[in-house]
């Protein structure tokens, strides 16, 4: 089991927040127990089909989220439970949107460990 962890987050301006732009906590599915967390901001909703064809499941987080290494820690469990369900498959004529298979629970467990990673009080606010 192999957890890439791209921690060069992807930052937003101030304009870039008001204008729109959304941060995505993102996972490329590599298959055989690998996989790739990674930041990144984009000006527009990401395609769900378009991603899947490239094996990146993704969930927006909100604009000031930038410790992708200390969320990837805490989702670690369910990050490797994802990661070693994943398949990569060859497109065919029967499955054209997908280049990868995962357990759907397991993702839901990932979105679920980011979500409660996200509303933890902030670090100096912790006794």
């Amino acid at each position: 089991m192999t957890l890439l962890i791209d921690d060069n987050p992807a930052t937003l301006t101030s304009e870039q927040t008001l204008t729109g732009w959304r941060r995505e906590f993102c996972v490329e599915l590599l298959g055989e127990g690998q996989a790739r967390v990674f930041l990144r901001a984009l000006e527009a909703a990401s395609l769900k089909a378009s991603e899947l064809q490239r094996g990146v499941l993704f969930h927006r987080v909100n604009s000031g989220f930038t410790d992708l290494a200390g969320c990837a820690a805490a989702a670690r469990e369910p990050l490797e439970r994802l990661a070693s369900t994943a398949v990569r498959q060859q497109p065919s004529k029967d499955n054209l949107f997908a280049a990868v298979t995962y357990d759907r629970i397991a993702w839901d467990a990932v979105v679920t460990a980011v979500e409660q990673w996200q509303r933890r009080p902030p670090a100096n606010s912790r006794r």
